[in-house]
């Protein structure tokens, strides 16, 4: 029995909310789950007011917070599932990797080279002249 921690959308159109669950892997996406672990909300809110935001910025312009995803986790028991040997889906490790339950993952892309550039070596083609065969 494969275990999974993923991601089951509730809400209404254009407006997703899902519950992150633990459910059997062949199971179907909006089956009743073993056990909700959390809440994430991917449609950026606003934070609230508080009476001590600036209305205006010392240089003039308008104060605009930073909206924010919400994500609610059940820790203890995702950290025992974990340790159990459920495996999280991509999207779910996406956003335990974002809160820093899971590390992060090795890319297996290389993005610089092995050897360090090096502006002094040129390719031999360029610096030595073409000997002519006779």
């Amino acid at each position: 029995m494969v275990l999974r921690i993923r991601l089951a959308r509730f809400g209404t159109k254009r407006k997703p909310i899902y519950n992150i669950v633990l459910a059997q892997a062949k199971s179907g996406r909006d089956k009743k789950p073993m056990e909700v672990l959390g809440t994430y909300n991917p449609m950026p809110q606003a934070p609230l007011a508080t009476p001590d935001t600036p209305e205006l910025l010392e240089s003039g312009e308008k104060y605009m917070p930073k909206k924010m995803k919400d994500i609610q986790l059940d820790t203890a028991r995702t950290r025992y599932w974990l340790g159990v040997g459920a495996q999280p889906t991509e999207p779910v490790g996406k956003l335990l990797r974002l809160i820093g339950m899971l590390e992060e993952k090795p890319s297996k892309v290389k993005r610089f080279p092995t050897q360090p550039y090096n502006p002094e070596a040129q390719p031999p083609s360029e610096t030595e002249p073409e000997k002519q065969q006779s």
